[in-house]
């Protein structure tokens, strides 16, 4: 008898890191796979969709402008519950990381007794404030999980001191270095279709430097925002041969800012939000990342490049502890003073580039699988 899974995502980082997970599913005789897209980002997860060629078995209208944290769960919680209660018996909800849809997919899935699949569980900030409110729905949900897929060995530990039950735990690695593989893959499929550099205008000199920068959290939102565009306008005088690709977040908040200091400067790159393929593109690329992102500090260990991480606390210590990312925070000085030493320094550079990746083999999906249909 094949099992019924539900697999949910709402956002383009979720469906990224859950894209092997579903075409494997696909695949696998022991599945029968309903693909649930909550809306959280519409515009921003399509290009995903398309790249990857998901099928979307049930899609949903979770964001509503200018609605709270509660309203949009509020959302989330009724539209899933309507599937839910479809007459169909589910094996396995699968949900992925700490976005307000894996919090009211997790919620619904617990009060109808339908088994939660927790994707990239275990990891902690120990900050409630940073990131908001992710680090929150991460812990909400881990009181609530039956798998716990925990990319590393330090998110296990995490579960354990939580008291999760240690056969609840599996350490798979984490799927994001699966979609990175596969991404790879389709893009090389692709190259004599697309140059995915060259349609976003993205054409540098032949000796150019280029440094990938992405700024969203919104603790960093205000003078978090001026100081990252202070520290870039220093280093782009300093170093006139190095050129900075930001693809500028949409909110207010961080677009204006950002395109009122860099709208005309020759060495920054102001560009939309990137597709995946594109984005994988100037991964590739770049010297470096800055960013606050927590996908961006877990794909830059795939390419090798170095990740000064735009935050003060990070639930990816890995890729700290194994020297790929350091923490700067929004400190002006601090992101000068890491990326000079990046642009100025082979031997630091090459020490922070050739690490072993902390976050797996590119066979995560198919161990949650395993786990999932061996269950009882």
């Amino acid at each position: 008898m094949k099992k019924l899974i539900s697999i949910v995502f709402g956002t383009r980082p979720e469906l990224i890191k859950l894209a092997p997970v579903i075409l494997l599913a696909q695949q696998d005789d022991r599945f029968n796979v309903e693909v649930i897209f909550t809306g959280q980002h519409d515009e921003l997860v399509r290009d995903a969709i398309e790249f990857f060629n998901i099928k979307i078995d049930q899609r949903l209208k979770m964001m509503n402008a200018g609605q709270s944290l509660n309203q949009l769960l509020i959302q989330g919680l009724g539209q899933l519950e309507n599937i839910f209660t479809d007459g169909q018996q589910r094996d396995a909800i699968i949900i992925q990381g700490d976005t307000t849809t894996v919090l009211a997919a997790g919620l619904v899935a617990f009060s109808m007794k339908i088994p939660v699949a927790h994707v990239e569980a275990g990891l902690r900030s120990f900050d409630l404030d940073h990131p908001f409110p992710e680090e929150g729905n991460r812990q909400l949900v881990s009181r609530i999980t039956r798998w716990h897929f925990a990319p590393t060995a330090q998110s296990r530990q995490n579960l354990l001191e939580e008291h999760i039950a240690d056969d609840a735990i599996t350490v798979t690695g984490n799927t994001v270095v699966d979609a990175v593989y596969l991404g790879r893959e389709l893009i090389q499929q692709q190259a004599t279709q697309h140059n995915y550099l060259q349609q976003h205008g993205l054409v540098f000199p032949a000796n150019a430097r280029v440094v990938l920068i992405t700024a969203h959290r919104r603790e960093n939102f205000g003078e978090g925002i001026q100081n990252i565009c202070n520290a870039v306008e220093h280093l782009a005088k300093k170093y006139p041969d190095v050129h900075f690709v930001w693809p500028v977040h949409l909110n207010p908040a961080v677009h204006d800012v950002v395109h009122a200091q860099f709208a005309d400067h020759a060495q920054v790159h102001l560009v939309k939000p990137l597709d995946y393929p594109s984005l994988l593109a100037v991964i590739d690329r770049a010297e470096f990342i800055l960013t606050d992102s927590g996908g961006l500090q877990e794909e830059s260990p795939s390419f090798h490049k170095p990740v000064l991480i735009l935050r003060d606390t990070t639930e990816r210590p890995e890729v700290v502890q194994v020297g790929a990312g350091i923490l700067v925070g929004t400190d002006q000085a601090k992101i000068i003073a890491e990326s000079e030493k990046l642009l100025s320094d082979q031997a630091h550079y090459a020490a922070m580039a050739n690490v072993e990746n902390p976050f797996g083999d590119g066979q995560a999906s198919q161990r949650i699988l395993d786990v999932i249909a061996q269950s009882s």
